[in-house]
């Protein structure tokens, strides 16, 4: 006896969400609306066809208005403009704290977890806005520098690259600060504030010299000024 064999029928497809994974297609965007519901959410479309949706809040992050060209190729994904919004306003808390670097930036945002991608668009953004500039970080670091705490050329050279400031950016910068300051001028300056506030001992000449050697001026230059520093406490 046969078995009667009943064919499956076929499952109803699911309409595929528009944020998860499906690859743009490239055109202009010509139209944005607002989707009903909470959090806030637009529908995006591209040469007037609906493509994907996301948070209202990424639209800025993501670079989209009406007539904006859109270049497609990659997915769009809910989570990847989440994380765009994310990577975006803890970078701009950590900027309300101090000015910093785009290399700064980046470790920062990727210790927090955000994709590499993510926090490469998310720096450039904000350097198109003027939020983020390695020269003008690296000009403020060193004025402040030559008038609250004089530090020699190799000291400053050194922190420049520490803080992530390209290296030319960082020789340019203290090329025109040390023109502006003369080194010997500056180890002075902290040298006498330094014996302003040390008690005069026996290894007092020893202590200023490494003080001034830490700070990064040269060894040259720290022998005559702590003779002179010395001389003048002498008198």
């Amino acid at each position: 006896m046969n078995r009667s064999r009943r064919r499956a029928r076929p499952r109803a497809r699911s309409a595929e969400p528009l944020t998860r994974g499906r690859r743009a297609r490239e055109g202009r965007v010509t139209a944005i609306r607002r989707e009903p519901g909470e959090p806030p959410r637009v529908a995006v479309f591209i040469d007037g066809a609906r493509v994907f949706t996301l948070p209202e809040s990424a639209l800025e992050t993501m670079g989209l208005s009406v007539g904006a060209t859109f270049g497609g190729g990659e997915p769009v994904e809910e989570g990847r403009a989440s994380d765009l919004v994310g990577a975006r306003e803890a970078a701009l808390r950590l900027l309300s704290v101090r000015a910093r670097t785009r290399s700064e930036l980046a470790q920062r945002l990727t210790r927090k977890g955000h994709a590499a991608a993510v926090v490469a668009r998310v720096i450039d953004g904000l350097a198109a806005a003027g939020l983020v500039d390695d020269r003008a970080f690296a000009e403020l670091w060193a004025d402040e520098r030559m008038r609250r705490r004089p530090v020699g050329r190799r000291r400053l050279s050194q922190e420049l690259r520490l803080k992530g400031v390209p290296p030319r950016v960082a020789d340019e910068v203290v090329d025109r600060a040390f023109g502006e300051h003369p080194e010997r001028a500056l180890a002075l300056r902290a040298a006498r504030s330094w014996a302003r506030r040390s008690a005069a001992g026996a290894r007092e000449r020893e202590r200023l010299f490494a003080m001034l050697v830490r700070r990064g001026f040269a060894r040259s230059t720290a022998i005559e000024v702590v003779r002179e520093v010395m001389g003048e406490r002498d008198e």
